[in-house]
């Protein structure tokens, strides 16, 4: 259990360095538990309690329209946080599904205990600050113009340089449907890429 709380506090010191003290506080309003492929961890009927940290494993968040089909919206490994924020911030049912693609060992945080220590301590609050600008402002604006911009290849290479080895763990229409092209398309990219480096 120790490993991936520290596994979990080397992830958190990008935003914040948290003291042992603090830390500790981090800790007890979280848990540990090891969930299995296919377990559906939200779905679009319940409102999200959790944020998840990926301490081992993979996570899809996806929409689902009224005909039944999906848009992934993100793929999540190692040393990432997944989560419905929105439903986490307003409190009502997600219009976000989350499941697991692969055997994972996650840290659960309670959203709602977290707010409370952000109203008492303000190293949470920086925390938080810090995480939201990265992830939400900068990280977010660059993907959207990556959409605009980047042809399906770049997209590709980002996706995998950001996520290495995924493309081994995962069925690859997971990964075609995140960009937004077609199994077809992506063998294609695949293909190419492989041609380049011989």
């Amino acid at each position: 259990m120790d490993k991936y709380f520290e596994q979990f506090r080397l992830a958190c010191s990008q935003y914040y360095n948290f003291s042992d003290e603090v830390f500790e506080d981090f800790k007890n309003i979280c848990f540990i538990r090891e969930v299995k492929k296919g377990e559906i961890l939200q779905d679009t009927y319940t409102e999200a309690k959790y944020i998840y940290f990926i301490c081992k494993g993979i996570l899809r968040t996806y929409y689902l329209n009224e005909k039944g089909q999906i848009y992934t919206k993100n793929i999540f490994s190692e040393n990432y946080f997944s989560a419905s924020k929105v439903s986490l911030i307003t409190k009502k049912d997600s219009y976000l599904n989350i499941d697991v693609l692969e055997d994972s060992i996650l840290i659960y945080i309670n959203f709602e205990k977290y707010k409370e220590l952000i109203k008492t301590k303000i190293e949470f609050k920086d925390f938080y600050i810090n995480y939201l600008e990265k992830n939400w402002v900068i990280i977010k604006e660059k993907n959207e113009i990556s959409l605009i911009l980047d042809d399906a290849m770049t997209r590709y290479q980002n996706f995998i340089e950001q996520n290495p080895n995924i493309q081994n763990r995962i069925p690859l229409h997971h990964i075609a449907n995140h960009l937004g092209i077609t199994p077809t398309q992506l063998s294609r990219i695949r293909k190419n890429i492989k041609n380049q480096h011989m």
